[in-house]
């Protein structure tokens, strides 16, 4: 074999190594490999959310967005480009009734 094709070749046997570890490093532990009876599975990304916090922060981006509103319609202000922000937003379930007292949202 010429040096080019075993070079070559030395490439793309490390570069399926490579695959073949990363493949192996991300799969998820086999239903065949008993765990420790003791162990429990961890929580997945658990946090805490503050609905007062949360809801104000809309309430003020939306007051914020009204009063740019008001100034772009204003006859005597001077002309300047209008940017719009489109944001959505999941509210989680606690704060449902916090964000409907509050007039921020409609089912």
């Amino acid at each position: 074999m010429s040096t080019r094709r075993r070079i070559a070749a030395g490439w793309a046997v490390l570069c399926l190594a490579g695959l073949a570890a990363t493949s192996a490093l991300e799969a998820e532990p086999s239903a065949d490999t008993p765990s420790s009876p003791g162990r429990e599975p961890a929580p997945a990304a658990t946090y805490t959310v503050d609905c007062r916090e949360l809801a104000g922060d809309i309430a003020w981006a939306r007051a914020e967005a009204e009063r740019g509103r008001r100034e772009a319609l204003d006859p005597s202000a001077t002309p300047v480009r209008p940017s719009t922000t489109l944001r959505s937003m999941l509210v989680p379930r606690e704060c449902v009734d916090e964000f409907e007292d509050r007039g921020l949202m409609t089912r």
